[in-house]
């Protein structure tokens, strides 16, 4: 059969649509378009432009280097990811068979990776170019021009961040040239280039591309009659697949293998390796794969006699072409379809199919399908019983053949026409045909011996090794024994360890439980128990630093610090007395003031949002602490949001909301800002809530008072042990600003008047 020369223009595109090269992503949505690159091209497609079009492109803090950072910005995208989605875009579209666009894509992306200095990505993007030159236009020569400039501009280029990268690119440069050179017939040249590309696969420690290794060398042997060498790559191949559960690369075996089978003449095997990669193909809609997986089949069929199933999968393989509307391969489909019409003895039809694969073949110039049709119109002929009209048909076909070096078309025309020059009793000329098939065949034979004899050093070389390998498992045996107490006495160490290990375990299991109890017990003990609101009860006695470091996962405000940061944070304060929650409690009871004081407490909690913070400080006094970046505000606006705080709750229950406040802010004095500490601070409040409350004596309702230190203030006005005395020689003496809710005197408590030294 002569199938496998019709599908040699299409082995390679097959081949590198496989070709998984292991590449990290740092965008999952990268990640993804290329897992799909396989198995849906177009759905790679639309996840590219979409990726491309949807976000602006940014520049990187290093562009030279390699970016693993994910991207948290999903508007943007890294010079490096967009160089990544437009190589990813050019390979979908070359195995959609769009090689125009492929290849301004692919100039595209290696135009961004050159302005951004991501010399990686420009030599793997020339490569890709070459890639899409060779498969998609069958141009071999500037392929391989392409290749050599690269090797050149890769040793001028500077040296690349990564040695590894560096290997990557050497490596995939020699791969695809490799295959360059098994698909023109250098057969030597590209066995040498496979075996320098098999030194950099080693340093990878790849399993993905040490599969693809092995089924493009299989390729390559299949692709040269090198049967046995080719049968023990792609079957290596094929387990590796099979152990790594890569469904992809197991089909691409499985094809292949298909093929290896059907040309040794083992259908059974070739048509079950096939039919489970169509059945791959057909699942993830590969149509160009499964039109060749098809045609491969019917070949298989046609080869046992089964006519029938041959024309019916012959036909599907054809729908498929025609939608992928690639004419040569129709063309060849065509002639398989007339060939089986020819078995089948409906001469018509086989001459239908003859011209329609003759047309198509002469639009595409195809010479080896113009010649198979001419040898095909040949047989029909004679088949037909018009030998005149099959012998010129023949030997057409013939010099056609001749022409391109087409050996099994020329033995099959030469056959044929010895057997129409003998219907026509013209015993010379068919045993001159004759002569010439046995030559060609004996020229054909002369391969397969070089073919087996090359087979043959290999399998000495196996045996070589085998015999090694019975050495070194004799060697394993003795060691094997002399370290059997060497394992005991390590089984006796490991249980140890393990027993200790499951101590620590318990210990560690414990020391969780109690700091989980710690932590609970810490967190009430922070929390006033009536109104569910934080307290300052660490005001004045700090915790141990052993208790503080085992409790650093609490807020500040837990070490009774309520100021944070005293050189940056800007704080307002107020301190306000609730008269209401003291009259529950006289008035309605113990029970009904603890449910009052804990509603109002969870009414506070939702009002009061970060970052403002509110702590139960007393009884029914409350401290209330929110950022002021503007310290020029008016307090009036603070006294007014907490009566209106107060006014949404009390007035729906019709209760008393007078309110008496106290603020200040924080720092204190804009000259020193830690001249005054916390608890300094909340005494200078509560001296101003006491202000308020002498000032309800005078006129009853809510008052405010505020206080603070001009901008001049000196901190050494402020250093004694009474706070309280300070501010008020500071009122005195203009240092200090009061304000409050009414133009009333405010007259001073005794235990900080001046007259009045009380200790």
């Amino acid at each position: 059969m002569i199938f496998r020369g019709l599908l040699i223009s299409g082995l390679v595109l097959l081949t590198t649509s496989f070709d998984l090269q292991a590449k990290i992503y740092s965008s999952p949505i990268l990640t993804e378009a290329q897992t799909l690159l396989v198995s849906q091209p177009e759905r790679t497609l639309t996840i590219t432009k979409s990726y491309l079009e949807q976000r602006r492109l940014s520049q990187p803090q290093d562009p030279s280097r390699v970016h693993l950072n994910s991207e948290a910005d999903h508007s943007t995208r890294t010079p490096l990811n967009t160089v990544n989605a437009l190589q990813i875009q050019a390979q979908a579209l070359s195995l959609l068979q769009r090689p125009e666009k492929a290849i301004a894509v692919i100039k595209k992306a290696e135009k961004t990776a050159l302005d951004n200095n991501l010399m990686f990505s420009v030599f793997e993007s020339r490569i890709l170019l070459a890639q899409f030159y060779w498969v998609n236009l069958s141009n071999s020569a500037t392929a391989l021009k392409m290749l050599n400039t690269l090797n050149i501009d890769m040793k001028q280029a500077q040296p690349i961040n990564l040695s590894r990268q560096l290997q990557e690119l050497k490596y995939k440069a020699l791969m695809l040239r490799a295959l360059i050179e098994s698909s023109i017939g250098k057969d030597a040249a590209a066995e040498k280039l496979f075996i320098k590309a098999k030194g950099y696969l080693v340093t990878f420690d790849d399993k993905d591309e040490t599969i693809n290794y092995q089924l493009t060398l299989g390729q390559h042997y299949l692709r040269h009659n090198h049967y046995d060498m080719a049968l023990d790559r792609l079957l290596s191949g094929y387990w590796l697949a099979v152990e790594n559960d890569d469904q992809p690369q197991i089909a691409r075996a499985n094809y292949e293998l298909a093929q290896l089978f059907e040309e040794r003449h083992v259908l059974d095997k070739a048509l079950e390796h096939a039919t489970q990669a169509g059945e791959f193909f057909e699942r993830y809609k590969r149509t160009q794969e499964l039109a060749k997986t098809l045609a491969l089949i019917a070949s298989i069929y046609e080869q046992q006699g089964r006519y029938n199933l041959a024309l019916v999968h012959y036909f599907n393989a054809l729908d498929q072409e025609n939608q992928l509307k690639h004419d040569l391969r129709s063309a060849s489909l065509r002639l398989n379809i007339a060939r089986i019409y020819l078995h089948l003895c409906n001469y018509s039809k086989t001459e239908q199919y003859i011209v329609q694969a003759r047309n198509l073949a002469l639009q595409s110039g195809n010479e080896n399908i113009v010649a198979e049709s001419q040898i095909l119109q040949g047989q029909l002929e004679l088949e037909k019983g018009e030998l005149d009209d099959a012998i010129t048909s023949l030997q057409a076909g013939l010099i056609s053949a001749s022409r391109i070096g087409a050996t099994n078309l020329q033995l099959m025309g030469e056959s044929i026409l010895s057997e129409a020059f003998e219907k026509q009793n013209d015993y010379y000329n068919a045993l001159l045909s004759q002569r010439r098939y046995e030559q060609l065949y004996a020229g054909k034979q002369k391969n397969a011996t070089k073919s087996n004899t090359e087979v043959f050093k290999q399998q000495q070389k196996m045996m070589e090794r085998s015999l090694k390998l019975e050495d070194m498992e004799r060697e394993q045996f003795i060691n094997q024994n002399a370290l059997y107490k060497q394992q005991k006495i390590s089984l006796t160490l490991i249980g140890g360890l393990v027993i200790l290990l499951l101590l620590l375990w318990r210990r560690q299991h414990i020391n969780k439980q109690l700091k989980q109890q710690l932590t609970k017990l810490t967190t009430d003990y922070y929390t006033h128990p009536r109104s569910g609101l934080r307290n300052l009860r660490m005001l004045n006695a700090r915790l141990a630093n052993s208790l503080q470091q085992s409790s650093a996962n609490f807020e500040q405000w837990h070490l009774g610090e309520i100021i944070n940061e005293p050189l940056s944070d800007r704080l307002r304060f107020a301190l306000f007395e609730v008269s209401f929650l003291k009259r529950i409690y006289l008035e309605k009871g113990y029970q009904q003031g603890l449910a009052a004081e804990k509603e109002f407490g969870n009414y506070l909690q939702q009002q009061v949002l970060e970052p403002a913070r509110i702590y139960h400080f007393s009884d029914a006094m409350f401290l209330y602490i929110e950022p002021n970046a503007r310290l020029s505000c008016d307090p009036k606006q603070l006294a007014e949001s907490m009566q209106l705080l107060i006014d949404n709750y009390t007035l729906p229950l019709n209760i008393n909301n007078t309110l008496q406040i106290g603020m200040a802010e924080y720092p204190f004095l804009p000259r020193a800002y830690t001249a005054i500490n916390d608890q300094e601070l909340i005494d200078i409040l509560l001296m101003t809530v006491d202000a308020g409350i002498s000032l309800n004596d005078k006129q009853p309702g809510s008052h405010w008072v505020h206080i603070c230190a001009i901008d001049a203030a000196p901190a050494a006005s402020f250093v004694g042990d009474n706070i309280r005395r300070a501010c008020v020689e500071g009122i005195d003496k203009g240092l200090v600003k009061v304000r409050s809710s009414t133009n009333n005197e405010i007259i001073w408590n005794y235990d900080h008047n001046i007259n009045n030294d009380i200790n």
